[in-house]
């Protein structure tokens, strides 16, 4: 778990979070742009980025595909104990 301006979330949210933003830095892609081509507030964005601040799946969803991704369930590998 990390803890981000007093909000608690787990490593793979904050991983995910880290990946997109680094996929929106590679489009050259401002969070104003994004905003306005998935029809959401430039806070929410910025929200979500600065406070790695969670944000709806739904939303997520659009911010992905207007980048060009989609999000996918994959099964964890278990490790051998």
């Amino acid at each position: 778990m990390k803890k981000m301006n007093n909000e608690v979330i787990n490593n793979e949210e904050y991983d995910l979070i880290c990946k997109y933003l680094k996929i929106r830095y590679e489009s050259n892609m401002s969070q104003r742009e994004l905003a306005s081509k998935i029809g959401i507030a430039q806070s929410t964005i910025a929200r979500m980025e600065k406070n790695m601040h969670s944000i709806s799946i739904g939303n997520f969803t659009k911010i992905l595909s207007a980048l060009g991704y989609k999000l996918d369930i994959v099964k964890k590998e278990v490790k051998d104990e």
